[in-house]
């Protein structure tokens, strides 16, 4: 499959849906109306359909917002859900766990392998050294040019030469100080090389340990590369393999997890890698900075290990600009590098521990030669959220060449905020077709009254009009309008103009799906079989009107226009997502609204067989929870300018489309409580 790269949205976040049914709708004199006086006043007696009034979000955020300490994820609320191992038609590429089940847990590795659409394997030995023989031998088959040994007693000589060595596709091998392995002397007589790299000074790898290197292979050019300490031996690197470069890594040099991390993006950007401590700039990393004179500095670590103090002295000795890349611990950090510098699809996901430096510095090389990140876990069968977040941004189903129709279906005309953290922006390699299944004409605002909230002049419609009944025309059409207002404002894409259509029953694993069934605005049955369908050059967008929703339902509606691929630019399909946020755990925010259920249902337990996966929106905490995405540009979509803290700017385009269905005002947030759309969104992956 070819591997190309795209610029993902990447993350961790939650969803939230529609303004939560029966919230209060403030009146011009600012008192609240009487929920059972509008629900008399203005909707059909008696309608079974009707869709269950919703609780207002919780006080307190979540109290589990926490990459690391969340509860296990893989206890599935669907007797059918979660698939032990990806389906042999969805395997994107592989996830390549280095060292033993004692370093990277069985069950770690599974769990990252399905789900991320990957095939498990694993490169361990009896100890480190064994372990990079092993990694070696897998990875670089028919030999390599260029060898890398740095020691294996202590992490930043291998550092340094990880990132080189992924750049220039060779591997690193480790030695103690004063002995080779027979086990590495007889792997670098197998790669043959031409060029041998001693890394360290003869503290690290002894005079001795090279006379052996010699004698293992005879006709490679073994050169030392050293400093006078562990910066300076970085910076001889630098020397030696960057006669310019573009940009150039930071991390510290006290530590390893950071720049284990940084190396295999440092490697794909032609970069060196440089360690400086807390607060200071060694010397000879300073010399090498104005030196290369990179026009961007990436700084992998929080300030806490790479002081702003460092940061901005390096800003002065480069007058370049100067990144920084982190996250609140290891794992985070690892998974923001992937983030930033890998898109999907990788060829390979590669896996160490974030406890211990050895594996890594090897994995690294192998990552680096892959164009692959590598991601850190720990010892927990639960893999750590952002590394889980990272595999599977860097996973998307694609095909070898052309698009792929990914499907995002839509319970009310606004939930399609609820998978925008992974659909939000644009890919040229794929073409987003919305399903979006009704029309939204149930909700509680629709009460006939003018819509008056502080905020009327800066939205949308209907400003302030009214908005007529629940179940009416009026309803519907301001839901709608509201819902164009949005899509296309917000980079979905333009389409041609709306065709209707009808459809009818449906056959799907061996039974008949009946034409869904819903009501007027008058209360009377009818058959919900019309829909609309406009399609344009990167968008289609299929309108359903149907009433409240049943599984089958959903499933008629998406194999209904599965059945429209004639009308798309391309006919290969790809991923569905179900942007219905559902959440029946104990914490954030809840949301057990039927319609969205439906959609989780559906989704969670019906395999469509598409290429690609099935994926719902859920709660940051519901069982069902896989991974999660964080919502690109977040604040000029949900920005307010009377939110909270952090949230408080101009009318962003989501507030400015959907205010009048909340009062005004939809509050942001980080994760899923208090907000009713937030920053992170967390997802289930079915099949």
């Amino acid at each position: 499959m070819a591997k190309s790269r795209w610029l993902a949205a990447v993350c961790l976040a939650i969803v939230m849906i529609s303004a939560p049914a029966g919230a209060a709708v403030a009146e011009p004199n600012g008192q609240e109306p009487d929920p059972e006086s509008i629900r008399s006043a203005s909707e059909p007696p008696g309608r079974p359909d009707d869709p269950p009034q919703g609780s207002e979000p919780p006080e307190r955020p979540s109290t589990i917002h926490d990459l690391d300490g969340a509860p296990s994820t893989f206890d599935r609320s669907l007797a059918r859900g979660f698939q032990a191992a990806p389906a042999e038609n969805r395997v994107v590429g592989s996830v390549l766990g280095v060292g033993g089940s004692g370093a990277v847990l069985d069950t770690t590795l599974a769990a990252v392998a399905s789900l991320a659409d990957r095939t498990a394997s694993r490169s361990g030995g009896q100890n480190r050294y064994d372990t990079a023989v092993a990694l070696s031998a897998q990875s670089f088959l028919t030999g390599a040019a260029n060898v890398w040994l740095a020691t294996g007693e202590n992490f930043p000589d291998g550092l340094a030469a990880s990132a080189v060595a992924g750049a220039h596709g060779g591997p690193v091998l480790l030695t103690p100080s004063r002995a080779l392995p027979p086990s590495v002397a007889t792997e670098l007589a197998r790669l043959a090389p031409q060029n041998i790299w001693i890394t360290g000074g003869v503290g690290a790898v002894s005079d001795g340990v090279l006379e052996s290197v010699k004698s293992a292979v005879p006709t490679a050019a073994v050169t030392r590369l050293a400093g006078s300490n562990r910066f300076g031996t970085a910076a001889a690197l630098a020397e030696s393999f960057f006669r310019s470069a573009p940009s150039a890594f930071v991390a510290t040099g006290i530590d390893f997890p950071d720049a284990l991390g940084g190396g295999p993006a440092a490697a794909s950007e032609q970069a060196p890698v440089l360690l400086v401590t807390t607060n200071t700039v060694p010397p000879s990393t300073e010399a090498q900075l104005r030196r290369l004179r990179p026009a961007i500095v990436y700084i992998v670590g929080g300030p806490a290990v790479v002081s702003d103090v460092v940061a901005a002295r390096i800003r002065t000795m480069t007058g370049g600009r100067v990144e920084r890349v982190s996250g609140p611990n290891r794992y985070a950090t690892a998974a923001a590098v992937a983030d930033r510098f890998f898109e999907a699809t990788t060829q390979s996901v590669v896996l160490a521990t974030g406890l211990k430096f050895a594996d890594g510095l090897s994995a690294g090389a192998v990552a680096g030669a892959l164009d692959s990140p590598l991601l850190l876990v720990d010892r927990r069968d639960a893999p750590p959220r952002a590394t889980v977040d990272a595999a599977r941004r860097v996973s998307w189903w694609l095909p070898d060449s052309g698009r792929a129709v990914r499907y995002t279906v839509i319970s009310h005309p606004d939930d399609e905020f609820a998978a925008w953290s992974i659909s939000g922006m644009h890919d040229p390699r794929l073409y987003d077709v919305l399903i979006v299944l009704t029309t939204g004409e149930s909700t509680v605002y629709c009460n006939g009254r003018p819509v008056s909230n502080p905020w009327a002049s800066q939205q949308f419609l209907p400003q302030p009009q009214p908005t007529g009944l629940q179940y009416s025309e009026r309803c519907r059409k301001h839901r709608m309008d509201s819902w164009n207002e949005f899509i296309h404002g917000a980079g979905v894409g333009q389409v041609g103009p709306d065709e209707r259509l009808a459809g009818g029953p449906i056959r799907f694993g061996g039974r008949e799906i009946p034409v869904p069934l819903g009501r007027d605005e008058v209360g009377e049955v009818i058959e919900a079989a019309a829909f609309d369908v406009g399609v344009g050059p990167d968008t289609a967008i299929v309108s359903f009107d149907m009433g409240a929703l049943t599984p089958d339902e959903v499933l008629w509606a998406v194999q209904t226009t599965r059945g429209l691929t004639d009308r798309f630019p391309t006919q290969v399909e790809g991923d569905i997502i179900g942007a219905g946020f559902f959440n029946d755990a104990p914490t954030g925010y809840p949301n057990l609204h039927a319609d969205h259920h439906a959609v989780y249902q559906m989704l969670g337990s019906v395999d469509l067989g598409l290429p690609g996966s099935q994926y719902t929106t859920v709660g940051h905490a519901q069982s069902a929870r896989a991974f999660g995405a964080t919502v690109a540009d977040y604040c000029a979509l949900m920005c307010h300018p009377n939110a909270q803290s952090g949230f408080r700017g101009n009318m962003g385009h989501f507030q400015y489309s959907y205010g009048w269905l909340s009062g005004g005002l939809w509050r942001p947030g980080d994760v899923d409580a208090p907000a009713g759309f937030s920053r992170y969104q967390s997802f289930a992956k079915w099949f």
